[in-house]
Order: C-alpha cells, then sequence, then structure tokens
C-alpha cells in the first residue's frame, strides 16, 4: 500500500534528490539538479505543485508536478501550468493507495488525476501537457484532450555525420538523407560567413535587454521580463538582438557536438532583414561546435521574407505537427490559431 500527498513546493532537498533520481533513470535523461530545481521552485508565479507517492517508510516511488507559467490571455495575465517529471517505479505501479484503495484507477493515473484537479480548483488553467506519444494516453484517460500544431521544421547541417548519427528518432534512411542534405549545405553556407555581423545592425546581448511587446489578440508565455529570465538565463541561451529596435530578437538554447544551437522563442518585425539573425546563429553554432542550427516555424510564424532567406542560407524544411494536451474546459485552447507559440514550450530542456 502507498501514500500519496499533494504539496505545494518547495519540497525537501532531499526529496528532489530522489526525485530526479528516479525520474533520470527511468526517462534516460541526464538533468541536472540546478535545472530541476530552477524550473519547480523558480517559477515567477511560485514554486510547483507536486503529487507525490511513498511507502510507509518514506521513499519516494512515484511524482508528478505542475509548474505555474504566466500567460497573457487576450491581454490579460493568467496562471497556467506545464507537467513535468511524471514517473512510476516499475515496482509499484500495480499498488493501491492508501484511502482510495477501491479506485479503478492505478496510482500513476491517481497522481495524474488528483493533481490535475487541485490545480484547477486553485484557479490555475490551462493545464498543458507535452509529453511522449507512450505517455500522452495517460493523462488523456483523466481528463485531458489534444490540439495539433503544424510547423516548419528548419534545419542548417554543420557537422553533417556528426548530426546523421546524433539527431534522435530518425530511421536508417532518415540518416542517410540527413548526412547528404548536410553536404548539400556546405555551399550555400559560405554566404553566411560572408556577412560583415557587426555592420549590419545585430548584436549578442543579456536577454534582460530584450523588450516584449505581446499580441492581445494571442495566447503567449514568457513575454514579460520575469518570465524571460526565468525561462532564458545567459549562461544558457544566446541572445540575439537588433541594435535599433530591442522589440526585435531572437533566443537560442547554446549547441553541443551532440546538439544543435536551437531557436526557442523570436519576434521579427515581417518588414526587417532576417539574414544578419541567421549569421550571428550560424556564427555561434560554429563557435560552439554545434551539430547545427534549428529553428522551428508554427503556423502563423512561416513570415515569407524568413523562409526565403532559409532557403538562400541552404537550410533544410521539413513540415511537421507537434501535439499538446490541455486540461481545460474551455474550448477555445485547443485552437492552435489562439496561440503564438515557439519551441521552448515544449520541452524545459531547450
Amino acid at each position: 500500500m502507498l501514500n500519496l500527498r499533494i504539496v505545494r513546493g518547495p519540497l525537501q532537498g532531499a526529496e528532489e534528490e530522489s526525485i530526479l533520481r528516479e525520474f533520470n533513470r527511468l526517462t534516460d535523461s541526464a538533468i541536472a539538479a540546478t535545472e530541476f530545481r530552477r524550473w519547480v521552485r523558480d517559477s515567477p508565479d511560485g514554486p510547483a505543485w507536486h503529487a507525490v507517492l511513498e511507502t510507509d517508510e518514506s521513499r519516494i516511488v512515484g511524482h508528478f508536478c505542475l509548474i505555474p507559467l504566466r500567460v497573457l490571455y487576450h491581454g490579460k495575465q493568467i496562471c497556467a501550468a506545464r507537467t513535468e517529471y511524471f514517473f512510476v517505479h516499475e515496482d509499484f505501479r500495480r499498488e493501491k493507495v492508501r484511502g482510495i484503495e477501491n479506485s479503478f484507477m492505478p496510482c500513476g493515473l491517481l497522481l495524474l488525476d488528483l493533481l490535475y484537479r487541485k490545480c484547477s480548483e486553485q484557479g490555475w488553467g490551462p493545464l498543458i501537457v507535452s509529453a511522449s506519444e507512450q505517455i500522452q494516453p495517460f493523462h488523456e484517460i483523466v481528463g485531458c484532450r489534444p490540439a495539433d500544431f503544424g510547423l516548419t521544421e528548419c534545419l542548417l547541417i554543420l557537422r553533417p555525420w556528426q548530426a546523421a548519427r546524433r539527431t534522435p528518432n530518425l530511421t536508417a534512411k532518415q540518416r542517410i538523407a540527413l548526412f547528404l542534405a548536410g553536404i548539400a549545405q556546405q555551399v550555400p553556407q559560405s554566404i553566411a560567413r560572408m556577412i560583415p555581423l557587426k555592420s549590419r545592425g545585430v548584436k549578442i546581448a543579456s536577454v534582460a535587454s530584450v523588450c516584449v511587446h505581446p499580441k492581445t489578440d494571442r495566447t503567449a508565455f514568457f513575454e514579460d521580463k520575469d518570465s524571460l529570465s526565468w525561462r532564458y538565463p545567459d549562461t544558457e541561451y544566446t541572445t540575439i538582438v537588433s541594435e535599433d529596435d530591442a522589440h526585435q530578437y531572437v533566443i537560442a538554447k547554446h549547441g553541443s557536438n551532440e546538439r544543435y544551437l536551437r531557436v526557442c522563442q523570436w519576434h521579427l518585425e515581417e518588414s526587417s532583414d532576417p539574414i544578419p539573425f541567421m549569421a550571428a546563429l550560424i556564427k555561434e553554432a560554429k563557435r560552439e561546435k554545434a551539430l547545427g542550427v534549428r529553428w522551428s516555424l508554427y503556423l502563423d510564424q512561416q513570415q515569407s521574407v524568413i523562409l526565403k532567406s532559409m532557403g538562400e542560407l541552404g537550410f533544410l524544411r521539413v513540415p511537421r505537427n507537434r501535439r499538446l494536451l490541455f486540461y481545460t474546459s474551455e474550448d477555445a485552447f485547443l485552437n492552435p490559431k489562439q496561440w503564438d507559440i515557439a519551441d521552448s514550450f515544449f520541452s524545459f530542456d531547450l
């Protein structure tokens, strides 16, 4: 028999260490303790709510949390949340939960269901899930509903062999195709090397220098100073800002020899020239010895001038869909056109 408790963080240090250790083991992840604590403790709207499964000896064998996110909805600030760090130890998945032994739900579903209910009662919403295809059905069972977001995945490959080896979730044929595409991209990349970056009016800056101007007709994340600083610390992200207009910027997660330099959030006016921003991204990716540059353009973000510039620089452009699940009673949140979204929301690892 297991015990289930629902509590607002922060948790004790030893509890956090136990949760992170088990989550990393079960998901084959390598999330650092500092990262974990930043997400679950330091949101501008306060710490996460946690659902914790424990044995009678206080051993943590299951966990699920909802991290509050400041969201602008039709110009009004609301508290949404996103799911993170869900697991149940493989030896305890059939155990009953004390006090609700007669529930038809296994303990893992109870973790989800009871925490969703609790946070909804607190006035949080929508509650948003970005999870693997294998995990999504568990969230749907307890009331989450899907929405699909169309995008164009844009890749500039700087290290074709390493990219073909290390890009996840590809078949053998896709890896060969990616390698060949990377080889073909090498000539267009020479254009970027010739662009005089400083004279074209962009600079590398702190995220604190960015000015955001939220769209009042759409729902967006990380559109205030506190949220930007929490989400994108300068030690982990490169921020490229127009020298003439701090409202125009691109924020990208640092790359490495195992990952792309990946654009997380951005705003460019349709009348502006995106080439200097792209040149700065390429220069930074080369400095970091990254696999390349990755930039996803969702629905309304697919400005013709950006797509054209990417074509000139040799970016590979592939249409895709990404799915989010929403725990909400408001159907409006299920409409992708309601959202101004970017890759940064789909994974806190970005």
